[in-house]
């Protein structure tokens, strides 16, 4: 993941838990911040500020205001 992908840190520690609540890819996540924040230790800003890199960056889609899917090739 983190050479195919370029992350690391934050970003990688979410695409992570993303991949592994979604089945690999399968399924789209539905997010609860505070949830995702948990699970990574860190604050509700910083998980939003995760995802919006992830989706500015083509990693993953926002399907609606809380509802994301992994790309997959």
């Amino acid at each position: 993941m983190t050479q195919s992908l370029g992350l690391s840190g934050n970003e990688l520690v979410l695409y992570a838990i993303m991949w592994k609540e979604t089945g690999k890819g399968e399924k789209p996540v539905t997010l609860d911040y505070n949830g995702w924040s948990e699970a990574m230790g860190v604050k509700v800003p910083t998980v939003y500020n995760c995802l919006n890199k992830l989706v500015e960056r083509g990693i993953i889609d926002q399907e609606c205001k809380s509802i994301y899917r992994l790309k997959t090739k």
